[in-house]
Order: structure tokens, then C-alpha cells, then sequence
């Protein structure tokens, strides 16, 4: 095969007065590549040269293939698709082509995908085709970008369909807005009424609320008026099936040169269901603080009234005891002893109940405090026991904060006490308790999704080396009535650590205890440096 010379018929069929080189030329210099198929030999007798850059092969290449590209095709049934596209060659008529894509394999390695429109050329002696020509293009790119367009159409589809979204543009020039398929739905329209998926502004704002609709249309002249880049609103409308949605667009506003606003690009999304969510949220927050507050008022109720009857209770089992002491005799004596002793634990009860229901209660607004001047004072109420103990209190620098001072003041004093309640019966171990206090790390605040981030911290710990307590137990011991040892082991009502954590989160700290049998308790608090005042139910 001879690939410099056009074949002589080709140059008869053109009918110009061009040589074979002219000819040549002109399929040269065309963008696709040129071949040309000999139906009689069944053989390719032309090629241009356009061979090199979509393929990769030179002339002398194309010759060692035996001057076909048979060997380069790319096909699951190779047979058949030659024979196909044979028979679509041979039942060419005169003015009529036809297109066919293929593969071949790139010198490279690579495998590129070829589109073909195949023309007859020249006819034989008997009126048979003869020479057929092929203009080919390769599509590889081409189809990659489609494939990369429809790969793209169809997240942005599912990601409308899953976030309940669409986006819009507007441009003054045209006086329509483009909505995308999200949005058709998003209104309850079907997306295949609308081909041109174009609408007016008449048109959405159709569907907004009539009470909506005029807080719309201002905001919109507005933001023109100021010329501002941000466009952000949230609004009610009713979707062609009548149903009830809220809708926030977001949008970025571009203006000409002449300070008029030209374009504008967003997005419309569903925010029903998180409207319905925090509705209903908030309905349940407001039931629960009421809820709370019932229970606190009730507790705080019940525990001031029941305090008289009691008070009577041990005045007189007292007076009993001293005016009546010996007509009673020693089983007498004895219940009265028991009656007065349980009067006193449950005056002590009632006292630690009201002590919890004042925490969240109390109206004491938030001062700057010395924590150093509240454990002073803590220490000195707890002087009498600390002797008593001959216990060892180590208390570090301790920085001011922002609190109500009664209830640091109660915190202190219910950690400490407890440290010297929980003591070893050894007595060649002294009772040592460690107050200790740092500026809390980021990392710490972050671990701990109670506290707000960016927010200054201290923490706070009081260690003592006592009887400790199971792991298992860290979080029971904070529980209201909650006791790990018996009432004859230990005195206390069970409620000490849960007012200690109700104060902590009162100011929007938090509480932990880490123990550990036989070597002591560790409780760690944070707060904050400084109170914004929000009420904590």
C-alpha cells in the first residue's frame, strides 16, 4: 500500500484540475483523520497523516501492520463487528453515509474511542462500490467529559433529592429565573412541565405566604438599595399540593459596572422538618423545665412544711427523755432514743433536699469571688472535725471566678467533708486531702462537650487518700439518696455529691470522680472563669 499517493480514481472523482498531491494535501490538513477502504482487495490504500497524532503510529508503523488496522481495533466480538460494518459499506448508495464509533488501542497502551462517517467514493466498472471513504475523529475526551457532565448532573440530582434542595439564578438581562429539577420538586411541580426550566418572579412569589411576602419583597429592594453581596432570608411558602414548608434561600448578588445588579446565584432549602424538630424541642424543653420546677417547688414545699412536725417530734421525744426519763424505764428510754435519732436524720434529709431545690432556686446574682477566700471559710467550719481526724489539708493557689458565693461556698464544704468522712481506720495513715487548681487546656474543654469551647476554664480538684471506691461507681455516687456504704458505717443523707454537681452545672460547669479501692477519691471540676448568666434547668 502506497500511503503518499492518493489513488488515481480518487483524483478522477473530485474532477478538479488538482494533482494527487494537491488532493493529498487537502486530507492532510483536515482535522480528522482521512482513510480510504478498498472494497475490492478488502484492503486500506490511503491513510493521512493525522494517523501520528491520534494513534501514535508513523507511516512505517501502519506498513509492518500489514496496512490495516485490524490488529489495533479494540471489540468483544471482533468477527461480527467487521463483518457488520463490511456489509453497511457494501449497501451504501450514492449521497448517503453513516456513522460508526469503534476502539483501538493507542501505541501507547492507551485505548481510545474513534467516531467514523463513511461515504462512497468511487464505483466500479459494474456500478459497485469501490472505494469507500472515512472521516475519523477521536471522541475520547469528548466522551470522557460527557461522562464526567452526567456523573456530576447526577450528584447534584441526589444531593436535591437527599438535602431536600435546588438552586435558582436570576440575570437582568434575561428577566427570568432558572430553577434546577431540585427546585421544581421542591415546590411539588414536576420538572418535565417546565422544559426550558425557566419561571418569573411573579411566578415563586405566587407561592410565599401573603403574610411573607411583603417582609420578601423588602428585605429584596434593600439589599439592592446597600448593594450587598450576601442574599439570605428564610420564608413560609405553600407548594403546588397545598402543603405548608419553610423555605431558606441563600444567594451571592453580582452588580455591573454601572452599579446595577446584574446576576444572582442560589439556593432554595426545605428546612421543615428541623422547623418541626425544634418546635417540637422546644415544646419539650418548656414542659420540662416546667416539669423541673414543679418538682423543685414541690420538694422545696414538702420539705418546709414537714419541717415543723418534725421539729415537735424531737422537742418532745427530748422532753420526754429529761421530765419522764425514769417512769419509762430502759425500753421506754430506748424508743425514745430510737424515735428522737430518726427525727434528727430526717430533719438532716429535709435540710439536704432543700439545700438541692435552693441550688437552681436561688436568685444570688454572679459576683467575682476569691475561691481562696471560700475555703478559708470552709476550713474554719470544719476545724472541729479536721482536729479530729488529725487530717492534713493542702490547698493550692485557687483563682477568682465569677459564682454565687453561698454555693461555692457549700461545694467546697461538701467535697472536703466528704474526704474526711470516707477516711482509712488505720490510724498510722493520716487523713491527707489536696485542693488544687490550673488554667484547663483546649484539649481538655474539647474532650468534654458540656463545656463551650473558647471559653477560659479552671480545673478544680479535690484528692484525698481515703477508702476510694469502684471505678464502676463514678458516676452512680452523683445520683440523688445514692449511698455505697451503710447509714451505721457512714452517716449522711446520700444527697452531698448530688448537690455538688447540681451547683457545678448551675455554673455551666462539670463534675467527675475517679476512685479507686483502697487508695482514695479524686473529684475534678471545671468552671468557668467567667458566667453569662444563662439559666441552667
Amino acid at each position: 500500500m502506497v500511503f503518499a499517493e492518493i489513488p488515481a480514481a480518487v483524483q478522477d472523482t473530485f474532477r478538479l484540475d488538482l494533482t494527487g498531491k494537491q488532493v493529498e494535501r487537502l486530507f492532510q490538513i483536515s482535522p480528522d483523520l482521512v482513510y480510504i477502504i478498498d472494497m475490492n482487495r478488502r484492503q486500506m490504500v490511503f491513510i493521512s497523516k493525522r494517523v501520528e497524532d491520534m494513534l501514535g503510529y508513523s507511516y512505517d508503523d501502519i506498513q509492518q501492520l500489514g496496512g490495516s488496522l485490524v490488529s489495533m481495533l479494540v471489540h468483544p466480538d471482533l468477527t461480527r463487528f467487521l463483518k457488520e460494518t463490511y456489509e453497511r459499506f457494501l449497501a451504501l448508495n450514492e449521497g448517503e453515509s453513516f456513522e460508526f464509533t469503534f476502539q483501538v488501542r493507542h501505541k501507547n497502551g492507551s485505548v481510545r474511542t474513534i467516531r467514523s462517517r463513511a461515504t462512497v467514493l468511487v464505483y466500479d466498472e459494474n456500478g459497485n462500490n469501490h472505494l469507500i471513504m472515512n472521516m475519523a475523529e477521536d471522541i475520547t475526551k469528548t466522551l470522557v467529559h460527557e461522562m464526567d457532565l452526567q456523573k456530576k448532573q447526577y450528584q447534584i440530582h441526589e444531593t436535591e433529592v437527599i438535602f431536600k434542595c435546588g438552586s435558582w439564578e436570576w440575570q437582568n438581562t434575561e428577566k427570568i429565573i432558572r430553577w434546577s429539577e431540585g427546585l421544581f420538586r421542591l415546590m411539588g411541580l414536576s420538572p418535565e412541565d417546565y422544559p426550558d426550566k425557566c419561571i418569573t418572579l411573579p411566578f415563586f412569589e405566587s407561592f410565599i405566604l401573603p403574610e411573607d411576602l411583603l417582609r420578601v419583597q423588602n428585605y429584596t429592594k434593600q439589599l439592592v438599595v446597600d448593594r450587598r453581596e450576601n442574599f439570605e432570608i428564610e420564608h413560609r411558602i405553600t407548594d403546588a399540593s397545598g402543603a405548608l414548608k419553610y423555605l431558606t434561600l441563600r444567594a451571592r448578588c453580582y452588580y455591573g459596572e454601572d452599579g446595577r445588579l446584574a446576576r444572582v446565584i442560589g439556593v432554595a432549602a426545605d428546612r421543615t422538618e428541623i422547623e418541626t424538630y425544634q418546635k417540637e424541642l422546644e415544646r419539650r424543653l418548656v414542659a420540662l423545665k416546667k416539669s423541673n420546677q414543679d418538682l423543685e417547688q414541690f420538694a422545696y414545699v414538702a420539705s418546709h412544711d414537714l419541717q415543723e412536725p418534725l421539729r415537735k417530734i424531737i422537742a418532745f421525744g427530748e422532753r420526754l427523755d429529761k421530765k419522764y426519763k425514769e417512769q419509762l424505764g430502759t425500753e421506754g428510754q430506748f424508743f425514745v432514743e430510737r424515735m428522737t435519732n430518726a427525727a434528727y436524720r430526717m430533719n438532716g434529709l429535709i435540710e439536704d433536699l432543700l439545700t438541692y431545690s435552693r441550688v437552681s432556686r436561688q436568685t444570688e446574682s454572679h459576683t467575682l469571688i476569691s475561691l481562696e477566700e471560700v475555703v478559708k471559710n470552709v476550713m474554719e467550719d470544719l476545724e472541729v472535725k479536721i482536729q479530729d481526724k488529725n487530717a492534713v489539708i493542702l490547698i493550692d493557689k485557687l483563682p477568682p471566678i465569677e459564682a454565687q458565693p453561698v454555693q461555692m461556698h457549700q461545694l467546697f464544704l461538701n467535697l472536703i467533708e466528704n474526704a474526711l468522712k470516707f477516711t482509712k481506720s488505720s490510724a498510722a495513715v493520716a487523713p491527707l486531702v489536696e485542693v488544687k487548681a490550673r488554667k484547663a487546656t483546649v484539649q481538655e474543654i474539647k474532650a468534654i462537650v458540656q463545656l463551650i469551647p473558647h471559653e477560659t476554664y479552671y480545673r478544680i480538684s479535690v484528692t484525698d487518700n481515703g477508702i476510694g471506691f469502684e471505678p464502676e461507681y463514678a458516676e452512680r455516687i452523683f445520683a440523688i439518696f445514692q449511698r455505697l456504704h451503710g447509714r451505721a458505717e457512714y452517716e449522711g443523707t446520700g444527697l452531698g455529691l448530688a448537690i455538688c454537681r447540681k451547683i457545678v452545672e448551675t455554673h455551666h460547669g462539670y463534675i467527675e470522680a475517679h476512685g479507686k479501692v483502697g487508695e482514695g477519691a479524686e473529684f475534678i471540676f471545671y468552671l468557668p472563669h467567667r458566667q453569662h448568666d444563662t439559666p441552667v434547668s
